[in-house]
């Protein structure tokens, strides 16, 4: 037995809980961290915030909270200056920066928005009317061989990568499934800071965790969340300014796409269309998230065309909203598209046409009052969806007139063209093998093939449910006057066990589709934009579910599911150039000016999940899973 005067020494010289560290254990680790590194809140002890906030900035924090945000107010419940100290402490002792790097300044007007810098990327397309076109022209089809990587950054964060980055200002911002947030120096693919989202346990969404990425307006950057939140973050340092709730999780809504903003308001869609939900679009104050209008994509009773449904399926017909918009500034409206109605492939349980599944809603931007829709696919019974971009042309040649065009390139398989300010039909035609409609009325309703409905035995229909094009984008160039279309070639036998099947007793049976094994395919497409006629087109041996750049220098850019980052020469379709990855793409690229040097960026990185089709849906994208990385290319010798 040890002496007590010696146990009492012993005791004594055992190091003693510091109250400050378990306070902050006790209060602030759960979203902070163990050492305040970040979690599901952010990082706190960045030595660049810490130099930007004053010690007493750091306690109003901690006493009053950030409002709108999971940040809650202390008060008189924690020492506040104890904890402040204890910040600043383990600031010291935290890995630093290799070198002082700091986020510039960011202030972005809408302004900016509506004209873009060339040297910049500012939105999701790049500018409001999704054209995707750069007019950049340093690397070019005639050096375009001479493009390397600058460098890479590996995000960590697991179930691939779909996100467009932005650039502003020296700093490239990027998102990755589960809600994270990057700021990257662009000179060097240093991260400046990273937010995390902390989701619930509990959430409901199609097709992988995925997000395609944010929007931003003055220092503000704005995220949509699978939760169904709209987040405000301050550019600089990552931080939450606010957080509102767009929907609810238990009505299986989720946001997985970028917003569009229009003057001071940040308009959102939400995903959840393959769930039973009611389709929206929702406007909220940039400033402050204050909601300001909301338009459902299913009329309510006693609202023009709800008899377009059938009983009650208006309430749960889906209808979702989940990829990005476009805007008009000479029109002040905004162009939305909207996907399948719920039941998928059960028509018989949503009678009817279902307004405004499948279709473009022209809304005006400050009200967000209907002007005027065009359904590409009425009574929807093959999961095509119509919520792929709206791309502006301004100067479309149509029976001798130019107007001004907006088209859409649907998984349908056609591709629409329709004047801006009415909704006018122009033309459809189609990009891939169509079976499921012998055409389209003068008025532009498709004329329904009707031994092509599903059935219970099922039927074969061209396209499959992978439809002509996903959502990855397309582009259009001014100088070629082509539209580039990444394809998909597919056909599937669709089932549909619902309504008529049980009222017949027959057994149970597949609701949905089954791929084709060994038909499909993918082309890089140019489509003449007057008439929607092929320029070129080049075959792919894997289905294309990669977004589109053109550029000034004649240069398309696109990626493959099997790794590839390819330019083609915009004109004649020959590939140029070829980097492989090492992962499957399913993001689209972006090109900016550094140093007065233009680089190209892609985000790389693909998943079964996050593709959207997994099981026997696609052996196409089933293998390519490695790591969601963003890459950053420039000319080897640019002069």
């Amino acid at each position: 037995m040890l002496p007590l005067l010696f146990l009492t020494a012993l005791l004594q010289a055992q190091p003693q809980p510091d109250p400050a560290q378990s306070q902050y254990t006790t209060h602030c680790a759960v979203c902070h961290g163990a050492t305040a590194e970040g979690a599901s809140g952010p990082d706190l002890t960045n030595p660049l915030w810490h130099r930007a906030t004053s010690d007493a900035q750091l306690e109003r924090i901690i006493r009053e909270g950030i409002p709108n945000t999971p940040m809650p107010a202390f008060r008189d419940t924690v020492d506040i200056k104890a904890i402040a100290a204890h910040l600043r402490k383990l600031s010291t002792t935290a890995i630093q920066p290799a070198n002082d790097l700091t986020t510039p300044p960011i202030q972005v007007t809408f302004d900016q928005l509506k004209n873009p810098p060339q040297d910049t990327w500012l939105s999701f397309s790049r500018d409001l009317g999704n054209q995707r076109f750069s007019p950049l022209k340093q690397i070019n089809s005639t050096n375009v061989r001479s493009l390397v990587p600058a460098w890479s950054f590996q995000t960590g964060t697991p179930d691939g990568l779909q996100s467009t980055p932005l650039y502003v200002n020296g700093v490239l911002f990027l998102t990755t499934s589960w809600n994270h947030v990057f700021a990257i120096d662009a000179r060097t693919g240093a991260e400046l800071w990273h937010y995390r989202r902390r989701l619930p346990e509990k959430l409901k969404y199609c097709c992988g965790p995925v997000n395609r990425g944010i929007a931003i307006l003055n220092d503000t950057i704005y995220l949509g969340t699978l939760d169904a939140h709209l987040v405000a973050l301050n550019a600089r340092d990552g931080r939450p300014r606010w957080d509102v709730e767009v929907g609810r999780v238990e009505d299986n809504v989720s946001i997985t796409s970028p917003p569009l903003i229009v003057g001071n308001k940040v308009i959102t869609g939400m995903a959840g269309g393959d769930y039973p939900s009611r389709g929206f679009i929702a406007a909220y104050d940039a400033a402050t998230g204050k909601q300001l209008w909301r338009f459902h994509t299913i009329p309510g009773e006693n609202e023009p065309h709800n008899n377009t449904w059938s009983g009650t399926s208006w309430k749960t017909g889906g209808a979702a909203t989940w990829m990005n918009g476009a805007y008009d500034p000479a029109l002040n409206l905004v162009y939305w598209g909207t996907g399948n109605p719920f039941p998928d492939y059960d028509g018989d349980a949503r009678l009817r046409s279902n307004l405004y599944s499948d279709s473009v809603v022209a809304l005006n931007a400050d009200t967000g009052k209907l002007v005027w829709h065009y359904q590409y696919t009425p009574h929807d019974v093959w999961d095509y969806d119509g919520v792929n971009e709206l791309l502006f042309i301004d100067d479309l040649l149509h029976n001798g007139q130019r107007v001004k065009a907006l088209v859409h390139a649907d998984r349908n398989g056609h591709f629409f063209a329709l004047e801006r300010a009415t909704g006018r039909f122009l033309y459809a035609k189609p990009f891939v093998r169509v079976t499921w409609t012998k055409g389209f009325n003068p008025q532009g309703v498709p004329i329904i093939d009707p031994t092509k409905i599903p059935t219970y035995e099922g039927v074969e229909v061209c396209p499959g449910a992978a439809g002509g094009k996903e959502w990855n984008a397309m582009s259009y160039s001014p100088l070629t006057r082509y539209v580039y279309i990444p394809v998909i070639e597919n056909c599937a036998t669709f089932f549909n066990y619902g309504v008529e099947a049980k009222k017949k007793g027959l057994p149970p049976g597949p609701s949905g589709f089954r791929y084709l094994p060994g038909k499909a395919y993918g082309k890089v497409m140019a489509i003449k934009a007057d008439d929607g006629s092929i320029a070129w087109e080049s075959k792919t041996r894997t289905p294309m579910g990669t977004g589109m750049l053109a550029t000034a220098g004649n240069l398309l850019f696109t990626g493959t599911g099997e790794g590839a980052f390819q330019a083609f020469d915009a004109t004649k379709g020959a590939i140029l150039w070829s980097y492989q990855t090492g992962s499957g793409i399913r993001a689209a690229p972006i090109t900016f000016t550094l140093d007065n040097q233009q680089y190209i960026a892609i985000a790389s990185g693909m998943s079964g999940a996050v593709a959207g089709y997994t099981g026997a849906g696609a052996p196409w994208m089933r293998h390519y899973r490695t790591g969601a990385t963003l890459y950053v290319f420039r000319l080897f010798n640019p002069k």
